[in-house]
């Protein structure tokens, strides 16, 4: 097929989430020291943060899927990998700076509190929930932008970035690390509790982090702890897994409800079902999703507009009612972690059989490993991640992280064969607040 090369620009791509499925009303602004005094503000504030982690997750979803091959705008027929540009906000950038700001406050707090009835593994399985939320921000932000500065001190001005210089891109990973170590040495090895963090998302997210770093046999290591739990096992169905909250293969999910809505829902929904549809699946996704040889049943993430038998939209965000999840980690990426990370070692047997676990619930012919080389595996799982993982927000990162999006988004959009453009630019608004805080090369 013929991809359009047409460029369409973001202008602000950046969401205000707000919703909250937990069990009590979040605090969403920090007063200061001091605010944090028991286990009841304690759980008040880390509500809070979690409240803030669905603003950023949400702004990255859309950001990653538009910014990629596998999502468009729905007034841009065609187009697919815009050139990003500077002005609003896009990416979240100050959301994720809010949501660390509260987690800040968490792990300043907590450890020195005296409260009798606030102690043991209560105290650290709070303190480790604000190192893993703290650990998945960053880890976003440096996704998104590279290097950036890195906070540690919880303010009550809600610029709690402003004068810090920013970090490299190595050394921001190496906090995420750091975050993470300390989160998983606070956690008990209970079984998870999917909506909350927990030791085996701790787990899942090293597998992520090491696989950027190219820590290969850290990637696999942290992977297999997840995947030898058996609390954990694939859906039956592609579907199952959106459809139901907190299904098996979650690991850390995000849930909402009819009261706190998930906020993105109608941007994936057309107006017949009461969306607005700005973003629709590339036209290249959508052949390769419908192809049964290709992708079997992960043709479940696409429905037919029921007003144009051509046009299908995303189906993981689309439940009227708002209650769609945040797959933020699940069981099907640990998979194709471990598989990478055995190709890169030279393990192509065992990681051909992690991607037929795979091939096989989606009902597409099993591979066999002989006579494909590393390089030809490692596109096989290129394609696997585009299709599995097809809009959780992975396929931009993907290219740009194996070093090929000057071939594959180049092709679409010259610019991307400039290397300057493989980070999200810093928000005008950002570095108009910041006199300290310098943009990205190139834009």
């Amino acid at each position: 097929m013929n991809i359009q090369k047409t460029i369409f620009y973001v202008i602000g791509g950046t969401l205000l989430l707000t919703a909250c499925s937990l069990d009590r009303e979040p605090e969403t602004a920090i007063s200061g020291a001091g605010v944090i005094i028991d286990e009841s503000t304690a759980e008040t504030v880390l509500v809070g943060s979690y409240d803030a982690t669905q603003s950023f997750v949400g702004s990255q979803i859309v950001a990653f899927n538009s910014a990629s091959d596998n999502v468009i705008g729905f007034g841009s027929a065609g187009a697919s990998v815009p050139l990003l540009t500077a002005s609003g906000s896009g990416g979240g950038y100050n959301q994720y700076y809010s949501a660390i700001n509260q987690v800040n406050q968490l792990i300043a707090d907590i450890p020195g509190l005296n409260d009798g009835l606030f102690t043991g593994n209560s105290k650290n399985t709070k303190l480790a929930e604000a190192y893993f939320l703290r650990a998945l921000a960053y880890f976003g932000l440096a996704r998104t932008y590279g290097g950036v500065p890195l906070v540690f001190t919880p303010s009550s001005s809600g610029h709690s970035a402003d004068g810090i210089k920013r970090s490299s891109y190595a050394e921001t990973l190496a906090l995420v690390e750091s975050d993470l170590n300390q989160a998983e040495a606070l956690f008990d090895k209970s079984l998870p509790t999917r909506a909350r963090a927990s030791i085996w998302a701790v787990y899942a997210l090293k597998a992520r982090l090491y696989l950027y770093q190219e820590r290969w046999d850290k990637a696999e290591e942290y992977a297999t702890k997840v995947l030898e739990n058996t609390s954990f096992a694939l859906t039956t169905e592609v579907r199952d897994w959106y459809e139901n909250a907190l299904s098996t293969d979650a690991i850390f999910e995000l849930v909402f409800t009819t009261a706190d809505k998930n906020p993105i829902y109608t941007y994936y929904l057309p107006a017949s079902l009461g969306g607005r549809i700005d973003y629709a699946p590339s036209r290249e996704v959508i052949q390769l999703l419908l192809d049964e040889k290709v992708s079997g049943k992960r043709k479940q993430l696409l429905a037919q507009m029921s007003d144009n038998s051509e046009q299908y939209v995303v189906q993981q965000y689309n439940k009227t009612d708002g209650t769609s999840s945040f797959p933020v980690l699940r069981l099907e990426e640990q998979y194709l972690i471990r598989a990478e990370a055995r190709v890169q070692q030279g393990k192509l047997t065992t990681a051909v059989e992690d991607i037929n676990v795979l091939r096989k619930r989606a009902g597409v012919e099993l591979l066999s490993a002989g006579g494909k080389s590393s390089k030809d595996l490692l596109l096989v799982l290129e394609l696997e991640r585009r299709l599995e993982l097809a809009f959780d927000g992975h396929r931009y990162n993907d290219i740009i992280r194996t070093g090929r999006a000057a071939e594959v988004f180049g092709e679409i959009n010259e610019v991307y064969k400039d290397s300057r453009y493989w980070v999200f630019p810093i928000p005008w608004t950002a570095i108009a607040a910041d006199s300290d805080l310098e943009q990205n090369p190139g834009y």
